[in-house]
């Protein structure tokens, strides 16, 4: 019965918030991250995190997955479900690139972002498997977002979420169940396992376009080895997160260029560092958060 009325609650909060202004897009970046962050995930912060779900492969086969693929706002569509990653905590973070680099657009640095650390379902039901999803703001213009996971079958038993490296390539699991969401997910594109980092190459910070994209073919990201939280016994990995304060620098990231990336390689082993995640808030667990910020996933694109 108490989480029933949290429910009610949460989706009277929903209807508290409202849409998205109509001139959201033509806003600035730090006006946008303001806005999301003050207005919605912190408006409709949990007063006790709700349980974690597992994986509905029911509701994922009908989700209109070309959505996800093509929507380029920073919200969800009406009625949007999340069969997968339900439940996850959200920070500011900035994107710090190193010095001279040579990738373009968003790789040259941003300011102002959004990330949402979640793990796929419940751990309980099919072990603890972390992934992320980030939005970097843009003048006027819509995001640059991109997701990564450690693996389609997660850790185990390893509830530290900061245990493993993540990245936007993953390999093909040849257990059931990635098998069977890999299947939903090739309705929409030929590489499931796979996400394209192009948009985040095309457009910088301030709305420049570039003329030229160059942006890494595969990125690695890197957690700081000092952050580590306990393996076991199972605990809610929301509240780890909760811990990390503001000004952390929470991952390194990796990059491979598109010349060096060949099949059947090892592109961990080129990959150069490229830039640090840097939390410019506290981790908060939110209705919005789980419910109604939508990351966008770019197909990836054989070349």
């Amino acid at each position: 019965m108490e989480h029933l009325e949290e429910i009610r609650k949460f989706w009277h909060n929903a209807e508290d918030l409202g849409s998205l202004p109509e001139d959201y897009q033509s806003w600035k970046a730090p006006q946008k991250q303001d806005f999301l962050w003050n207005s919605r995930i912190l408006k409709s912060k949990y007063d006790q995190v709700p349980p974690l779900k597992k994986i509905d492969i029911v509701s994922l086969f009908m989700t209109a997955l070309k959505t996800k693929m093509d929507r380029q706002l920073d919200e969800a569509p009406t009625n949007w479900k999340k069969a997968i990653h339900a439940h996850g905590s959200v920070a500011k973070i900035k994107f710090i690139p190193t010095r001279n680099t040579s990738f373009s657009g968003l790789f040259k640095g941003a300011d102002y972002g959004v990330m949402r650390l979640s793990v796929t379902g419940d751990p309980s039901d099919r072990g603890f498997a972390p992934g992320l999803a980030i939005k970097l703001f843009v003048d006027e213009n819509p995001s640059g977002n991109f997701s990564a996971l450690v693996s389609l079958v997660g850790q185990d038993k390893n509830y530290n979420f900061f245990a493993n490296e993540l990245s936007n390539i993953v390999p093909i699991a040849k257990s059931l169940g990635p098998i069977i969401t890999n299947l939903i997910f090739s309705r929409v594109t030929k590489y499931p396992t796979k996400l394209y980092l192009e948009d985040l190459g095309e457009i910088e910070q301030h709305g420049q376009k570039e003329s030229k994209a160059y942006y890494p073919a595969q990125v690695f990201l890197v957690p700081n080895s000092n952050i580590h939280f306990p393996e076991s016994p199972p605990h809610d990995f929301r509240n780890d997160l909760a811990t990390i304060p503001a000004g952390t620098s929470l991952y390194s990231i990796y990059g491979v260029s598109p010349e060096e990336v060949m099949d059947k390689t090892d592109n961990r082993q080129k990959a150069q560092i490229i830039g640090h995640i840097e939390t410019t808030s506290e981790f908060i667990s939110s209705f919005y958060g789980d419910s109604q910020l939508f990351f966008r996933h770019q197909r990836f694109r054989n070349e």
